[in-house]
């Protein structure tokens, strides 16, 4: 009885990710076969004209994302500075 119920589940199991996969694979597909669903957002897809207009977007999206790692390196380097010279410090005074 054991196996038969272990037997259900596995099929089962086999049958959602069977979905699964052709789902993915007809989401991959229609989005392969509709590209302007893969395109930017419609600011950035008309802002590719001479004026700069995309560029600008590019390097504002750029620079915010490079604004966190910039700041938690800030601090982690003095962190470890100030560990280095603590460590130092109880050094020199032994």
């Amino acid at each position: 009885m054991m196996s038969l119920l272990r037997y259900n589940i596995a099929m089962k199991n086999r049958r959602l990710i069977r979905f699964l996969a052709i789902a993915f694979c007809v989401l991959i597909q229609i989005a392969l076969l509709q590209p302007s669903l893969a395109e930017a957002c419609p600011t950035c897809k008309d802002g590719l004209h001479a004026d700069g207009t995309a560029l600008a977007y590019a390097v504002s999206i750029l620079f915010m994302m490079a604004m966190p790692f910039l700041i938690m390196s800030f601090w982690v380097v003095t962190i470890v500075r100030l560990r280095a010279k603590a460590a130092e410090l109880a050094a020199g005074s032994r």
